[in-house]
């Protein structure tokens, strides 16, 4: 996992590549439980680039996380290369307070402006 450079205050951006290990798991639940601490909610960018998944153990944490801070989510953009991430960010969208959106990767740009500038909270959205 890569943090990347578009982060600040509340906005948390990542770059998750391979496998997500259960490791990387416990470093980034420590990053968004601060930046939540700090201003009561999380906008999250993530950029799945070649990513292949998770380790079995940092998927069940990661959807117990989820689970856990649905409401503390006030927007998440996944941005990746595959059929199968789109498809996931329609469950993601199930446990996720705020808007939830899905862009190919060469739609980098469109996703960070859309986290910077876009609509606020809106329960149980989700576009592709």
């Amino acid at each position: 996992m890569q943090i990347l450079p578009l982060t600040q205050d509340n906005l948390i951006a990542v770059r998750v590549s391979d496998t997500f290990a259960s490791e990387e798991f416990d470093l980034f639940k420590a990053f968004v439980q601060e930046v939540i601490e700090q201003f009561g909610e999380v906008r999250m960018y993530c950029e799945m680039e070649p990513f292949e998944g998770w380790e079995i153990s940092s998927f069940v944490e990661n959807a117990l996380f989820d689970i856990l801070h649905a409401y503390q989510f006030s927007k998440v953009a996944l941005v990746g290369e595959k059929p199968w991430q789109a498809w996931i960010t329609k469950v993601v969208a199930l446990v996720k307070s705020g808007p939830v959106r899905y862009f190919d990767l060469s739609q980098r740009q469109e996703a960070m402006a859309w986290m910077q500038h876009g609509s606020l909270h809106t329960a149980g959205s989700w576009q592709q």
